[in-house]
């Protein structure tokens, strides 16, 4: 049933392409020879790739699944083509960075444009996975550093964690809870909620310290990202908790932030390779990271003093 990398280039061709013939002469290849391997490509796979009325092929809905598998593949493979030619001419990203998506969008680009600054500019390339993910990518030895929200053990690897501040209640700008100062857990009784989703570990913290309050908030809808959060809570779908992080990223937008009566400490972790030819740049990126945190953290207390209706 393994298709072999012809077999793959002609079946890519031809969905490209949308004919045999066309996709004959991008291969520079004959119309009968494609067409006799397509015959073989769907006896080795078991199933029919095409629909032919005539001379015109339609795909099936499982060439269409297939080809979607097809397309991540080829995209791994032009990653290698600009990696080989970055290297080719001296510019290869030289640091590389596995983070969840709530610091590439928030700390993550303050932190590169620092760096960049510097004398000895870094090249950067920045990889989102959720949490679950990080987990697998740390033992690829691949990244540099990854950043995630918990800390977990890890063999040859060196951790350390960043305390940026608290969680914020997160609100649209006209709201009713808007003008307060502080919100408790009761406040957010019977409020549409916008949850994080299940893996993420400050969701439970926050489970918890709703459940020990006795408060029940209506569902109104979970996603992955803070900054999702924060768009809908802009579109008036909920209310929410969001880390302080992606909060000072988001002043001067739609929404508004308060502070919580009961402290929910957040933290951003770290880990890099303990041995690594690149230990002296790791040390620079996570002193930016540290100096950048406690600025963004600055600017959100800053925010939380001033924006408060007198």
């Amino acid at each position: 049933m393994k298709l072999n990398q012809r077999q793959i280039d002609v079946f890519n061709a031809v969905m490209l392409n949308k004919s045999i013939t066309a996709a004959a002469a991008k291969l520079g290849s004959s119309q009968p020879t494609l067409s006799r391997e397509l015959r073989e490509i769907e006896a080795r796979l078991g199933f029919d790739l095409f629909l032919r009325f005539g001379k015109r092929l339609t795909p099936t809905e499982q060439a269409l699944l297939l080809h979607e598998v097809v397309l991540r593949s080829f995209v791994g493979l032009d990653e290698i083509g600009r990696a080989a030619s970055a290297i080719r001419s001296h510019n290869a990203a030289s640091f590389r960075i596995a983070s969840i998506p709530a610091y590439a969008e928030s700390i993550i680009p303050r932190v590169i444009q620092r760096c960049l600054k510097s004398p000895q500019a870094l090249h950067f390339s920045i990889h989102s996975h959720e949490e679950p993910s990080l987990r697998t990518e740390m033992t690829t030895q691949v990244f540099d550093l990854c950043m995630a929200e918990s800390l977990f053990e890890r063999d040859s690897a060196t951790s350390e964690t960043i305390f940026v501040g608290d969680m914020v209640c997160v609100l649209p700008q006209d709201h009713p809870l808007a003008p307060r100062k502080i919100l408790s857990p009761q406040d957010f009784a019977g409020q549409p909620f916008l949850y994080f989703s299940q893996h993420d570990p400050y969701r439970h913290k926050l489970d918890l310290m709703f459940q020990a309050a006795g408060v029940a908030r209506d569902y109104a809808a979970e996603t992955t990202t803070a900054s999702g959060i924060c768009a809908m809570v802009a579109a008036g779908l909920g209310v929410s908790i969001i880390n302080p992080l992606t909060a000072a990223s988001q002043i001067g937008g739609r929404v508004v932030f308060r502070r919580l009566s009961h402290p929910v400490p957040y933290q951003l972790s770290l880990w890099h390779p303990g041995r690594s030819s690149r230990l002296v740049q790791i040390h620079r990126v996570i002193a930016a990271l540290r100096e950048v945190a406690a600025e963004m953290s600055e600017e959100l207390e800053g925010f939380l003093r001033r924006d408060v209706p007198s």
